[in-house]
């Protein structure tokens, strides 16, 4: 398994446009908007590859056959080859790749979750939308000084290699309480027509509904852009699978989710 150096990121991107799910996140990485690192079987031309989000999402592509490359994983699944910077969440295809990473799910190396892929309905958005009591807080665009500055367990930083690159194509909102935003909804990424959707509130602000509204203010950002909402979450996260619900998310799509965690 090889560090495939930055400059031939690119050359994965025709492939990871055929994987049948939710990847923008990955062409974040291949495409230079987010820090991540990318394994290969061969530098000049991978067979097998494997995504690292910094945010610690990762995909698991190509062929799953290459034994070389499955021992060299599995080693740095447990950190004795290469760097591990946190838990990992990962997605593979084709579905050939289900035999290795449940030998590693029965060995208590990775342990299988489900992924959910949604898909907007501007209809499903509009019946609650027109419906719903407003809330009393403000709702802003938030601002890129503030946007960098907002800690938590999803925010921006975390997603974008910069607050320059995020000002190109990103955009956010945020309830504000005492000039502060408490809830921000902001783009986790962006490519072609699609912007995906993370949340995070203020841990004191949890629990009153302010997330649909920070939400709800992006989403119409998009339909007035011509822009597609992407939301896709664990099954296990009963709270952000049911805020997409709420606000006009389908579920399209169910497939294993691994959860790699860091080697103690």
């Amino acid at each position: 398994m090889y560090k495939l150096d930055k400059d031939k990121y690119g050359i994965l991107l025709d492939h990871l446009l055929t994987l049948p799910f939710n990847t923008l996140m990955a062409r974040s990485v291949v495409c230079g908007h987010a820090e991540g690192t990318i394994y290969v079987d061969n530098t000049e031309n991978p067979q097998t590859y494997y995504i690292v989000h910094a945010y610690g999402m990762t995909w698991l592509a190509g062929n799953s056959d290459n034994q070389a490359f499955n021992h060299w994983l599995r080693d740095y699944f447990q950190g004795k080859s290469f760097e591990r910077k946190r838990d990992e969440w990962l997605q593979a295809y084709p579905r050939d790749w289900d035999e290795f990473m449940n030998g590693l799910v029965e060995e208590n190396i990775a342990a299988l979750n489900t992924r959910i892929n949604l898909k907007f309905s501007e209809a499903k958005f509009y019946e609650t939308y027109n419906n719903i009591e407003k809330i009393d807080y403000e709702i802003i665009e938030t601002p890129m000084e503030m946007l960098f500055e907002i800690n938590g367990t999803v925010v921006p930083k975390d997603y974008w290699i910069s607050l320059e690159k995020y000002s190109e194509i990103a955009k956010a909102f945020s309830v504000v309480v005492d000039g502060k935003p408490v809830c921000t909804a902001f783009t986790s990424a962006r490519h072609d027509n699609q912007l995906e959707i993370g949340i995070e509130t203020t841990e004191a602000f949890r629990g009153m509904g302010l997330a649909y509204f920070a939400c709800a203010k992006l989403i119409e950002h998009c339909i007035t852009n011509n822009l597609e909402p992407v939301w896709a979450c664990r099954l296990e996260n009963t709270a952000s699978l049911n805020l997409s619900k709420k606000l006009g998310f389908v579920e399209i799509l169910r497939a294993p989710y691994y959860h790699v965690p860091m080697k103690k």
